[in-house]
């Protein structure tokens, strides 16, 4: 693409947005046509169609979809002279999915790329905002009777009826995947009701289009206000699946008629955005995740989210050069096109809240979550009681994905300071069996800080090995600066023998020039952070050879050699002691004790950490956890009643409030 018409693209996307060259938070602003420029002239190659990961006996379009539908939209956003071309691009995707109508009930493709499919026809179809008829009419139309098939299948007013008796806490699968599957039939029944050729149309179940848009969008509502009230997303903080449900969100609020669903979308990226701000380091959200799924968090840009984050305000590593480095065919920036030619942008308050956190003294931040599971409802439609795993091994994960939404028992905690993000999500040590499998997988928790030159987050973090998937990993406890965390023998993973599962901590590879051993210890004399690890009534033994090439170079794995024993992380700023020295004896004075099946801990944090041979509820001080408290959020920031609705935000002088009961 020549440079006049890189311009002009910028020039259009720029005026879609309301702003000038010049508007807005120009920094912002110039770093985003920074890289749409670069990916307006290296777009997305084509992926291929390969074989299921899963289902080795069926056909994987996912990446297909994906890589195309992304590209086609891209192009009607920023080159008109590529219209025949992108309405090409979407009528190959249409037509290769109703020659397969067996791939649009495949929850692993079929809506992985909805997004672009409803943004496209909304802004450049017969009807559109931006351009009307971009699109040629006979791709649209293809693409609106694959829309159809689509909706025949996963639009589904009845799972919503019976989801909303469960004020929403009820998914057929993950979370992101059911708000996937539910935003991507709201988009394409959008399409469909305001075409001429198609708003007529009864489905199969006798509904029109219409009872099914409105059917669809009610839903959506009740969740967004349901999430925000309750402890946000069920998919605690994951670091990939967000990104699908922020893709979701900006569909709605770029291209939905209906204002108050559109307000409850920015909403909800606000209030992601300013928990990210509050415990991120260098863009990388710290403190307690899951679905951090095949060990991904062990490694340097492992979150969607840090390239928006460096676009949006300017941190961390997944700069433009960064993108630049990507293969031609990779998805990662794919994936983000959608939010880089949103109309949506963050809330000023999220930058207050970055500002004010490099002076803020250290703080906690206190979550109640959901993820407990709820068992099974005996009245539930036939299709949701007799739901069949085909992977046997998961029986002993709830399969049901009824949550518990009064006691939960899950308390996300950071502690947050300038330089680091110690954080973990506090629970109960019950048998896996106990939760729902998408709160419970991939379980990430231990210290973010940041490196020597602040652009990468380096990582202290205590976890097991295992060779894909598990869950019910770990539990732990935490005061401030000091956590203690610990092996479950009841994990359940993908390994042929789930009872080996090596427990250790990992140490990121940028901190080995700052780290020495000293047998039961492991001292970090970090650039920014302080850190020792301790391990209870055993020792810690480099044991590389248990991670994968990719693990290892990121990093190294030290082995508790009694691995059903606890493990302990201390953090300190640089300047909190004397000298290092000075921490160091402080953690070797620190009293722990075991006696009669306990471990007790007198931490730096100034609190006894206890935890419990026979998996008794860890305790703070003699007081066992409250994992129930009355606030949802309670931070320097962000607060919140549990169940309210109404969420504050405070920072830098300057109050937000989202509300969230507004119908």
């Amino acid at each position: 693409m020549n440079q006049s018409v890189l311009e002009i693209a910028a020039c259009l996307v720029l005026a879609s947005w309301g702003l000038s060259a010049f508007g807005g938070d120009s920094e912002r602003e110039t770093r985003m046509e920074q890289v749409l420029e670069y990916f307006t002239a290296n777009p997305v190659e084509e992926n291929p169609i390969t074989g299921h990961p899963v289902r080795p006996e069926k056909r994987f379009s996912r990446l297909f979809n994906i890589s195309l539908s992304a590209r086609a939209y891209l192009q009607l956003m920023t080159d008109p002279s590529k219209d025949a071309s992108s309405s090409a691009l979407l009528e190959k995707i249409a037509q290769y999915y109703i020659d397969h109508p067996d791939e649009i009930k495949d929850p692993d493709s079929a809506y992985w790329a909805g997004e672009y499919h409803s943004a496209a026809l909304a802004r450049f179809g017969v009807n559109g905002t931006e351009r009307k008829g971009a699109i040629l009419r006979d791709a649209e139309r293809k693409m609106l009777e694959y829309m159809v098939l689509y909706v025949e299948h996963w639009s589904r007013p009845d799972l919503y009826d019976f989801s909303l008796k469960h004020q929403t806490y009820y998914y057929w699968n993950s979370e992101n995947h059911w708000w996937q599957e539910i935003v991507t039939a709201w988009g394409y029944l959008l399409a469909l009701k305001e075409d001429p050729e198609f708003r007529d149309l009864i489905l199969s179940d006798g509904r029109s289009v219409q009872k099914h848009y409105e059917a669809n969008a009610a839903y959506m509502k009740e969740h967004m206000r349901q999430r925000a009230s309750k402890g946000f997303l069920v998919e605690i903080s994951s670091g990939g699946y967000a990104g699908r449900i922020h893709n979701m969100y900006h569909l709605i609020y770029d291209i939905s008629p209906d204002e108050d669903l559109k307000a409850l979308a920015g909403k909800s990226l606000d209030l992601w955005w300013g928990f990210w701000a509050e415990e991120q380091i260098s863009g990388e959200r710290g403190g307690g995740k899951v679905r951090h799924r095949k060990l991904r968090g062990l490694k340097p840009f492992s979150e969607n989210h840090m390239v928006p984050a460096w676009y949006y305000f300017g941190t961390g590593a997944r700069d433009l050069e960064y993108l630049k480095g990507l293969k031609d065919t990779s998805l990662v920036m794919a994936a983000n096109y959608l939010r880089l030619l949103s109309d949506y942008r963050p809330a000023p308050i999220v930058s207050d809240i970055l500002a004010d956190r490099d002076r803020a003294p250290a703080f906690s931040i206190t979550q109640r979550r959901i993820g407990k599971s709820a068992g099974q409802d005996k009245t539930a439609p036939d299709e949701i009681r007799n739901i069949k795993s085909d992977r046997p091994a998961r029986e002993k994960i709830s399969k049901y994905k009824f949550y518990v939404y009064e006691d939960t028992d899950i308390l996300k905690y950071s502690w947050v300071s300038p330089n680091f993000v110690l954080g973990t999500n506090m629970r109960p040590p019950y048998d896996v069996s106990s939760w729902v499998a998408g709160s419970a997988q991939g379980w990430w928790h231990g210290l973010l800080l940041k490196g020597k030159d602040g652009k990468y987050p380096e990582r202290v973090v205590p976890t097991l090995i295992y060779p894909r998937d598990s869950m019910g990993a770990q539990y732990a406890v935490q005061s401030k600066n000091s956590l203690m965390a610990r092996k479950l023998n009841d994990v359940w993973s993908e390994a042929s023998d789930n009872t080996k599962h090596p427990m250790g901590v990992f140490v990121s590879k940028r901190l080995k020039p700052y780290t020495t051993t000293d047998g039961e210890f492991i001292f970090i004399n970090g650039p920014s952070t302080w850190v020792a690890v301790r391990a209870v009534d055993t020792t810690l033994t480099p044991a590389d050879e248990l991670l994968t090439k990719g693990q290892q170079q990121a990093g190294t794995f030290y082995r508790l050699e009694n691995e059903n024993q606890p493990v302990i992380i201390e953090a300190a700023e640089r300047g909190d002691y004397e000298n290092f020295t000075a921490f160091k004896m402080a953690v070797k004075r620190a009293t722990l004790v075991h006696q009669k099946g306990a471990h007790h801990y007198d931490s730096l944090s100034g609190d006894r950490l206890s935890m419990f041979d026979d998996r008794a509820q860890p305790m703070i001080n003699g007081e066992t956890i409250n994992y129930n408290p009355a606030m949802a959020y309670d931070s320097r920031y962000i607060s919140s009643l549990w169940d309210s609705g109404i969420i504050t935000v405070n920072a830098g002088g300057k109050e937000y409030v989202l509300d969230f009961t507004v119908h």
